[in-house]
């Protein structure tokens, strides 16, 4: 049983980067970065399986439109 919600917490997790890493790579790079203005589709392409990993790194800095590093 516990394994199979882990399972599932999984899929959600990877459900919402997909959909979080549609948003990042089409709106979201912008406000983190300015000069992402003129990304190549290719560069989209690449840049989407990480937003889906690190969707909840890149959820941060996109609300909070950090274009600096954060400090550990």
């Amino acid at each position: 049983m516990s394994t199979e919600l882990l399972v599932n917490l999984f899929y959600a997790y990877l459900a919402l980067g997909a959909v979080f890493g549609v948003y990042f790579v089409g709106w979201g790079a912008l406000r983190i970065d300015p000069d992402a203005h003129g990304m190549s589709v290719a560069l989209k392409i690449l840049l989407w399986p990480t937003s889906v990993a690190l969707w909840p790194v890149l959820l941060v800095k996109v609300w909070s439109g950090s274009s600096k590093p954060t400090k550990p």
